[in-house]
């Protein structure tokens, strides 16, 4: 005959124990609802961080993208009140679309100050000054200011990335950038 391994509980006890457990399941069962729903957050910040962090790169790209086409010639805005306009758009990569707009031309002095159109129109700016050390230097310097709009549109569910930057071509044909500000939302098409 078989026997029977001991009973862990007697019959009497059954009951108890299995309140005890429901009650225990009952108590845990929130807090445990709870810490998924805050670990399912915390990815997906995580996502949209790493999105955004695709998007503003994405962008900067472009930027840098299109600093080189203006200091090799191949973006040419003859004057103010011109634009042009691309698309870059690579396998594995996201879209961005970028406006270049040439502004008025500025003109800046050897003390650091930057003079608009009208203040520079009765400037010589080939006039030589002496700087500190008794050498000769250009007095003025004429900037051409070039806005760049560098746009990565949204993709479902993260927002799209936008670039704008003040970009100057010095009289020496380098190109550099003044400044620039990201934005992370949904913008209308333009």
């Amino acid at each position: 005959m078989a026997k029977h391994p001991p009973a862990l509980l007697n019959p009497k006890e059954r009951g108890a124990a299995l309140l005890l457990v429901l009650v225990a399941l009952a108590f845990l069962m929130p807090l445990s609802l709870l810490l998924s729903d805050f670990a399912l957050r915390r990815q997906r910040q995580v996502n949209a961080r790493q999105q955004n962090v695709a998007g503003q790169a994405a962008v900067r790209g472009a930027l840098d993208l299109t600093m080189a086409r203006l200091q090799s010639g191949r973006i040419a805005l003859v004057g103010p009140d011109q634009s042009a306009r691309f698309e870059l758009e690579e396998p594995e990569t996201r879209l961005v679309r970028v406006r270049v707009s040439r502004e008025p031309d500025a003109v800046l002095t050897l003390g650091g100050r930057v003079l608009g159109p009208e203040e520079a129109a009765e400037l010589n700016v080939d006039q030589l000054g002496i700087d500190n050390l008794g050498g000769a230097v250009r007095e003025y310097r004429r900037l051409e200011i070039y806005v760049v709009e560098a746009e990565s549109p949204a993709r479902s569910p993260f927002g799209a990335v936008r670039l704008l930057a003040v970009v100057a071509r010095l009289d020496t044909g380098e190109v550099v950038c003044l400044g620039t500000r990201y934005d992370r939302g949904y913008f209308p098409p333009t």
